[in-house]
Formats: C-alpha cells, sequence, structure tokens
C-alpha cells in the first residue's frame, strides 16, 4: 500500500516533467509557427494552391515548390496547371510524375503528356480528358515523393509515374551539385520537413542577411554540365543508399497516392542503350603502365577495324582491351556495337547494359534502377495499381537491336516515336481500367501526330535548342559525339521538310478542327499562324475557341489584349486584362505589366479615378519593375497634364524624380541602363524642359 502511495507523486512528477519538456516546447514552437504563417513570413511549399477564379475553387501550382530542393535561381519548378477542385463523373484526371524524360523535354507541346491525352480521347470518346503533368526537370523520387505527399486527396483518377534517371544527380544524390549526400532517407525527410517550416524559413533569411551570400544561392541554370564534375562510380558505397532511397520512395509514393484515390501505373525507365556511349569511362587504378600501353593499342585498332567494317576484329581487339580492364565502359559500348553488326545481339545486350552500368556521370536509370521497379510492382496487390513495363515495349520496337535514335533524342529524353510508344502502352493499361476490356488499340503513329499538330515550328525550334545542348560537356566527351550531332542535323533537316510553310500548316490544322479533334492547343497555334498572316478576324476566332476549351492559358489573354489594343479596342480589353490576373502566378512583373495595361485602357474609356489607383499600385507595390514603374508615372503624367491638372502633374513629376534618384543611390541605374532617357523623355512630357535638359546631360556624363 505504502508503495502505491509512493507512485502517485512519482507519477505525477513523470507527468509534469513530460509536460515541461515536451509539450510546452512543442506548444511553443506551434504557437511561433502559427504566428510566422499569419504574418506572412516563408512559403508554402506545396505543390498546389487553392485559388477561387470567378467564385469558383481551383487548383494551381506552386511556382516555388521546388525552391525547398534547389536555390531559387536556378527556376527549376513545375509547369503551369490550372484546373477546378471539383471534378464530375464525367472527366477522367491523370497526373505524371518523374523528371525531364516524363515532362516530354525537349518537345514543349508533343510529349507524353499531350500524347496520353490525345490517346485516351480515342480510347474514351464519351469522357472528358486532362492529362496534368507534375513532372520537372533534375528531380528524383525525394522531389516526387514530397509531391505525391502533399497533393490534395481525390484530384485525380489516375497517376503515372515515370522516374529514375536522377536518382544520382538529383537532391540528395552522390552526383548532384546542391546537397551533400545523406544516406539515411529518415534524416532527408526530416531536413525536409524542417525546410518547410515557417521557422526554418525565417532564421534561414536572418542568416542569409547576416553571412556573404553561398554561392550556391546565384546559380544559373546550365544543364548537364552543372553535374560533370561528380563523378560517382558503379562501385561507390553510396550507391547501395541511392538504390534503398529509391526503392523506399518509389513504394511510399505508390500507397501515397493511392490512399488519396488513385490507381497507380508505374512504369520501367527505358533510356538510349544503343545510341548514347558512356560520359565517362573510369580506367581501373591497379593498372601498370605496360597494362595501359597495351589497353591504348588494343582500343586503338579495335576502334580502326570498326571504322574499316571489319567487325571480327574489332570484337577480337575489344575482348583484348577488356581483358586488361574489364570495367571501362567504353569498350563494353564499342564492343556492343560491333557485336551488334555481326547479328549477335544478346551479347551486344549484355555489353550495352554493362555500359549503363559502368557510366560514371549517372543520368540514365541504369539495370538496378529498373530491377528495382520491377521488384516493387511484383509486391504492390489490389485493383488500384498496374505495371506497365515501357523498357520491355522499347525492346520490342527495336528488335532486334536495342532502343536508341528510333526513339530517342540523345541519352534518356524521347523523340516523337518514343513518347507515342510511352502513351500507347499507359493508355492501353488505363482504358483497360476503365472499361474492363483489354481490346483498346491505340491510334497509329500518324493519325497521332495528325491529331496533336506534329511537327510544327516548334519542333524544329526544339532540336535546334538540343543541338546547342549537345555542344557543352558532357556530350562531346561521348565516343559517339559525332554522330550525334549527325543525327540531330539530319533529323533538323527532315523536319524543315516536313513542317512545310504556314499556309501548309493552317490548312492541316483546320481539317484537325473539322474533324472534331483539335484541342486548345491547335487553336493557340491557329491564333499564331493566322496572326503572321494579319487575319485577325481568323486570330480572334481561335483564341476565343480557345477560352472555350481552357480558360487558363494567359498567353491567350495577352495575345488578345495585345491585338485589341492596336485596334484601339480599350473597353474590350478590360475583361481579359483581369481575367489574365488570375494566371500571374504571383510574378511581380507580369502583375505589374497587367495592372499598369488596366491603368491604361481605363484612362482611354474615362474611368480616370480607377485607373490612377492603378497606375498607382504599381508605383508603390512593384516599384523594384523599373519600366513598368516608369510606365506607369509615364501615363499619370500625360493624363494630368493633358487634364490640366497642374497640381497633379507637379505631385507625378517630383514623385518620379525622386524614385529615379533613389535608384541610381542604389546603383539600380546600372541595372536599367535606359533610366536617364526615360526620366528626360518623361519630364518632356510633362513641360519640364530644365528637367529634361538635366536629366539628358546625367545620361551624357
Amino acid at each position: 500500500f505504502s508503495q502505491g502511495l509512493t507512485s502517485v507523486p512519482d507519477a505525477k512528477k513523470a507527468v509534469f516533467t513530460f509536460i515541461t519538456v515536451v509539450v510546452v516546447p512543442l506548444l511553443f514552437f506551434v504557437l511561433v509557427e502559427l504566428g510566422l504563417t499569419v504574418a506572412g513570413v516563408g512559403t508554402s511549399f506545396d505543390y498546389f494552391h487553392e485559388i477561387s477564379i470567378d467564385g469558383q475553387p481551383h487548383y494551381q501550382e506552386n511556382p516555388d515548390f521546388a525552391d525547398q530542393f534547389y536555390p531559387p535561381s536556378l527556376n527549376i519548378g513545375p509547369i503551369e496547371n490550372t484546373f477546378t477542385r471539383e471534378r464530375d463523373p464525367e472527366l477522367v484526371r491523370v497526373f505524371i510524375l518523374g523528371g525531364s524524360a516524363a515532362l516530354g523535354f525537349p518537345h514543349k507541346n508533343h510529349g507524353l503528356d499531350r500524347l496520353l491525352s490525345t490517346q485516351l480521347r480515342a480510347a474514351l470518346p464519351a469522357k472528358r480528358i486532362e492529362v496534368i503533368n507534375l513532372a520537372m526537370t533534375s528531380v528524383n523520387s525525394h522531389v516526387m515523393y514530397a509531391v505525391a505527399r502533399s497533393v490534395p486527396e481525390d484530384s485525380a483518377d489516375f497517376a503515372v509515374i515515370l522516374m529514375g534517371n536522377n536518382e544520382v544527380v538529383g537532391p540528395y544524390g552522390p552526383g548532384t551539385f546542391n546537397q551533400n549526400f545523406l544516406g539515411s532517407i529518415t534524416v532527408i525527410r526530416g531536413l525536409q520537413a524542417l525546410k518547410r517550416t515557417r521557422i526554418w524559413q525565417a532564421l534561414n533569411g536572418l542568416m542569409m542577411q547576416i553571412r556573404p551570400t553561398d554561392a550556391k544561392q546565384d546559380l544559373e541554370w546550365e544543364g548537364m554540365q552543372m553535374f560533370t564534375n561528380h563523378r560517382v562510380p558503379h562501385d561507390d558505397p553510396r550507391m547501395d543508399g541511392v538504390y534503398g532511397h529509391y526503392e523506399d520512395n518509389l513504394t511510399d509514393i505508390i500507397e501515397t497516392l493511392q490512399d488519396k484515390g488513385m490507381h497507380v501505373l508505374l512504369s520501367t525507365v527505358p533510356v538510349n542503350l544503343r545510341h548514347s556511349a558512356p560520359f565517362l569511362s573510369l580506367r581501373s587504378p591497379d593498372l601498370s603502365d605496360e597494362q595501359i600501353d597495351q589497353w591504348r593499342e588494343s582500343t586503338r585498332q579495335g576502334a580502326q577495324s570498326a571504322s574499316e567494317g571489319n567487325w571480327d576484329e574489332a570484337i577480337e581487339h575489344f575482348q583484348a582491351a577488356l581483358a586488361i580492364d574489364p570495367g571501362y565502359a567504353d569498350t563494353h559500348f564499342r564492343l556492343a556495337s560491333a557485336l551488334e553488326n555481326m547479328g549477335n545481339h544478346d551479347e551486344a545486350k549484355a555489353h550495352y547494359e554493362r555500359a549503363l552500368d559502368l557510366d560514371a556521370l549517372r543520368f540514365r536509370a541504369d539495370t538496378r534502377i529498373n530491377h528495382i521497379v520491377h521488384e516493387v510492382a511484383g509486391r504492390m496487390e489490389g485493383d488500384s495499381f498496374s505495371f506497365v513495363d515501357s523498357a520491355a515495349a522499347f525492346e520490342r520496337a527495336s528488335a532486334p537491336f536495342q532502343a536508341g535514335w528510333n526513339l530517342l533524342l540523345e541519352h534518356v529524353h524521347y523523340d516523337f516515336a518514343g513518347n507515342h510508344l510511352l502513351a500507347a502502352e499507359i493508355s492501353r493499361s488505363i482504358a483497360g481500367d476503365m472499361t474492363g476490356a483489354d481490346d483498346f488499340e491505340p491510334l497509329p503513329g500518324p493519325e497521332t501526330a495528325r491529331r496533336i499538330g506534329f511537327p510544327n515550328y516548334d519542333s524544329i525550334a526544339e532540336i535546334e535548342n538540343l543541338q546547342g545542348m549537345i555542344q557543352y560537356p558532357p556530350f562531346p566527351g561521348q565516343s559517339n559525339y559525332a554522330q550525334l550531332a549527325a543525327f540531330l542535323g539530319d533529323k533538323l533537316q527532315r523536319l524543315n521538310g516536313a513542317v512545310g510553310s504556314p499556309e501548309d500548316l493552317i490548312r492541316g490544322r483546320q481539317d484537325i478542327v473539322r474533324s472534331g479533334y483539335a484541342d486548345w492547343k491547335i487553336y493557340f497555334e491557329l491564333a499564331v499562324l493566322n496572326q503572321r498572316l494579319r487575319n485577325q478576324s481568323a486570330m480572334y476566332y481561335h483564341l476565343n475557341q480557345i477560352f472555350k476549351l481552357y480558360p487558363h492559358n494567359r498567353e491567350s489573354y495577352m495575345k488578345i489584349a495585345d491585338a485589341m489594343t492596336k485596334e484601339g479596342k480599350w473597353r474590350e480589353v478590360i475583361p481579359y486584362l483581369e481575367q489574365s490576373l488570375n494566371y500571374t502566378r504571383n510574378d511581380e512583373e507580369k502583375i505589374a505589366e497587367t495592372i499598369g495595361w488596366l491603368g491604361t485602357a481605363y484612362l482611354r474609356t474615362g474611368e480616370y479615378e480607377k485607373a490612377t489607383d492603378l497606375l498607382l499600385e504599381v508605383t508603390e507595390e512593384y516599384s523594384d519593375q523599373i519600366g513598368l514603374t516608369l510606365r506607369a508615372y509615364g501615363n499619370l503624367i500625360k493624363h494630368s497634364r493633358e487634364r490640366n491638372n497642374v497640381k497633379e502633374l507637379e505631385r507625378y513629376a517630383e514623385d518620379v524624380q525622386a524614385y529615379a534618384r533613389s535608384l541610381i543611390r542604389k546603383g539600380k541605374d546600372k541595372e536599367y541602363p535606359l533610366l536617364y532617357q526615360r526620366m528626360s523623355q518623361l519630364m518632356t512630357m510633362g513641360g519640364y524642359d530644365d528637367e529634361a535638359k538635366e536629366w539628358a546631360e546625367a545620361q551624357a556624363q
């Protein structure tokens, strides 16, 4: 009994200690976190923001999402997507998760998402189809896990996962330039959870003000060459952590999306085996000078025999080189090519795969990554999961060879044919799940290309962009770099021949419209083409069709606003500009541009008070946008003088000069070299000739 009495104070003491040590500090941090959130400190890192458009709730991507993984200066982030929160029974919505290959790079409008949407419309004609691409450049499974965690429940019917190329070079990978590799996935997720708190963001902001700027925060995106100093050999002990993280993330992504009401389709990751030589081959450190000389001679002789078409001799020489250094990736690649030319495709495949696995710049999903995909798929049960072996489909489509330039453009990014094959396989799976039958036959390539308007002028520009990209490391280090350059040159030539004139394109796109298959991007292309040909009425028609099919594209509103402005249709332009404000995504330049434009429109329609408020809003809230602020002051000065309002004219003239002088004090006149010239023009506009002369002289000095 006495022991029981003693235990009561002990229990109270334990509870008090728990409250003091755990509950009170936790409550304190929760309150601080809430206070900072209310005060607007920091930002949300959810993938979607919820916004209201015309009184209806919508989801819109969060431009800041990837800033929790990469410096904001890199501008890595989601592509633009806006869609209604509420879904009707006739809508089928599909999310795509992955890296740049899933994003569709370099094809801006002809990637996997557009082709999948086209196939699903053919498979499910009674349904409305929305394919929303959540993929991003240079991200890996750590980022996609954060995406899966933050997407809203019941926001999509299906989620497609095509992910695995960036596991080494993405965030927390051993080959990244940004974060240090961390071996514990628990630590990684804990660190990311801290980064999402407003407390962490506030402290980090203070530290950035106190300490010198971290060079990583000022990085500019330079493509794959940013990773070339981070070699990771196949036997690097950190690779076990990479594979473990990938498997854990993949499993958790699938289960998270399933818990949110989505049917998940997991795909293997096809890569270019046949025509992408390793980016970096590492020689064994144990070789003697004599062995290195022998290896070099065998490699030289093998390359010479291959160039002469003596494949038997090439095979013999490359095998001799491998006997000396079996871990040199490029020797496997060259041997595979020689074996292929002798018709030994099975052995060639083994060496192509070995070249992939030994590549020390690990930009491609290797064989172990795809093996993990198979293993994870094998463990999944239930009706809300499907497996699509896209890598096997690529191999079948390339037989007896391995996948190469027939389906891909360089190492991992798919050409139209590759994206078509992916879309066909995925749409077949979705259609089977929706209908309970497996009889859907995907549209053939030529018909798919016709319905989405491939190729077009964008296609030409995209290959030209790719030609520029491969001029930089690591591409010139590939042993088949000359062939890659020639391949892209030939492709560009064929595209130029296939696209034709603007008139040809318009006829082709009009045929798509007549057939009833046109999506909003077809109408946008028609609007642009007709604008080039100065057919204004056709341009207006096609832009208005876009607003019916997809009223969430800011560029469409700005294009019609620009045309109406040039024609002096100021009253008509106002609703389009106001609607476009829903799609500025907190971009201050876009907001200031639109508000200033609205101010000008209201001036022209005689609504002076509303116009003045809008123009002053630009000068007061968006003064970092120098050109737009000066333009707003210009409209205010011009309007005041036209109305002979001397008091307002003097005020605006004084304000804009004070603004300009503050820019000069801060050194921002160097960021905007036209400052003095624009100030001289504004003073002349206001009738202040002496001040105008002073600004002109200051410019000369």
